[in-house]
């Protein structure tokens, strides 16, 4: 018997996903405006994972929907990570691009439960979450991280017209095209006048690496030495490849160091994060991670990122998350905020005693990092 316009539609089959499904989950991806992977970038994403020989076949590398056509209508991402924590190593789960079809956002939360209720995690690290997903993340106990800002972003103007095309664009102002370039002029006097200066380390050498070599391992290595008491996410060589792979290869990321005779002693993660409906051009820093905590290496570091985006005409210099310890001097000296739209970081741990450890703001080392934000 054929169904009724007004009759419910039969409940999808919940399951665990698989890789030959994406083409049908970047198809509802994008349908919903999100960023999506090619199908190869993908498959690389999961059977590259540094994780995949420890955790086996059991991990599930997300779950879906099935309606009765067997077409994917839902779908929900679930990343593994390390972290190290008080000599420990603890199991993360990111959830990423949780996405259900219209018809089916009565159910929407099976696929939150799917993830919360999964075994062998130790710890859930959300770090993309919009205004639309709080309440669901907040019912199912996860908490804001409680170090840092995460509604808030600075940075620097570092291409004044096409930012002031941008700014006028989203903010519906008539004529936009017409009015950016003295706007900009306006804009680059302001700062001319304004912006303070990056000081510069002695005896800092900076550079530019194309990939991630031997030196990185040592480097984490002596930060899991130096901070005991920091929940870490692992960020050695081949952890540290794997995430920054797919943005390397398109040539959206760089990595600049800052060394001391010859030793690793600080480095700087950029990449290209734009803001495609406005058509903003922006470089964010996604991590800054220093061995030299009594002398600020980041300003040395951001000088260089500044001339960069200055000479490829990338309108702003930007991180997201304010008053964090180590980010004092991108907070003292970027002259621009704005804010987001919803706090986006979250985590839950899944003991109690875990739990009461990571209540604690000075165990926190947060970054964009952290989750899926830079993936």
């Amino acid at each position: 018997m054929k169904q009724g316009k007004d009759a419910p539609l039969p409940p999808p089959r919940l399951r665990p996903a698989r890789l030959d499904d994406y083409p049908q989950i970047q198809q509802l991806e994008a349908s919903h405006g999100l960023l999506t992977l090619s199908v190869d970038d993908w498959r690389r994403f999961w059977l590259e994972h540094p994780l995949r020989a420890q955790l086996g076949d059991g991990w599930p590398i997300g779950w879906v929907f099935d309606d009765a056509a067997g077409r994917v209508v839902g779908s929900l991402a679930n990343i593994p990570s390390l972290y190290t924590f008080r000599s420990r190593e603890l199991v993360a789960a990111t959830g990423r691009a949780w996405v259900v079809a219209p018809e089916y956002r009565g159910i929407a939360l099976w696929l939150m439960d799917e993830y919360f209720n999964q075994e062998g995690v130790d710890l859930f690290i959300n770090t993309t979450v919009n205004s639309l997903a709080v309440d669901p993340f907040s019912a199912f106990g996860s908490s804001r991280v409680p170090l840092g800002d995460w509604e808030t972003a600075a940075f620097w103007v570092t291409a004044y017209h096409g930012f002031a095309a941008t700014a006028l664009r989203i903010k519906g102002v008539p004529l936009a095209g017409f009015l950016a370039h003295p706007a900009g002029v306006a804009l680059r006097v302001k700062d001319a006048f304004t912006v303070v200066a990056l000081p510069t380390a002695s005896g800092v050498a900076v550079g530019e690496e194309s990939a991630f070599d031997s030196r990185f391992d040592a480097f984490w290595a002596e930060l899991v030495r130096s901070n005991p008491e920091k929940l870490l996410a692992v960020r050695d060589r081949l952890t540290l490849a794997w995430h920054f792979a797919g943005p390397l290869r398109a040539g959206h990321a760089s990595v600049l160091t800052a060394s001391r005779g010859g030793l690793l002693r600080a480095y700087a993660i950029l990449k290209r994060q734009d803001h495609l409906p406005s058509g903003l051009r922006r470089l964010r820093l996604v991590d800054f991670q220093s061995l030299e905590p009594e002398e600020d290496l980041l300003p040395s570091l951001l000088r260089v990122a500044l001339r960069r985006c200055a000479a490829e005409g990338i309108h702003v210099l930007e991180h997201v998350g304010g008053g964090l310890p180590k980010m004092r001097s991108f907070d003292r000296f970027a002259p621009y905020r704005r804010k987001l739209l919803a706090w986006p970081f979250y985590y839950k741990a899944a003991r109690p005693e875990l739990d009461a450890d990571l209540r604690a703001p000075a165990v926190w080392d947060p970054s964009t990092f952290d989750g899926d934000a830079s993936l």
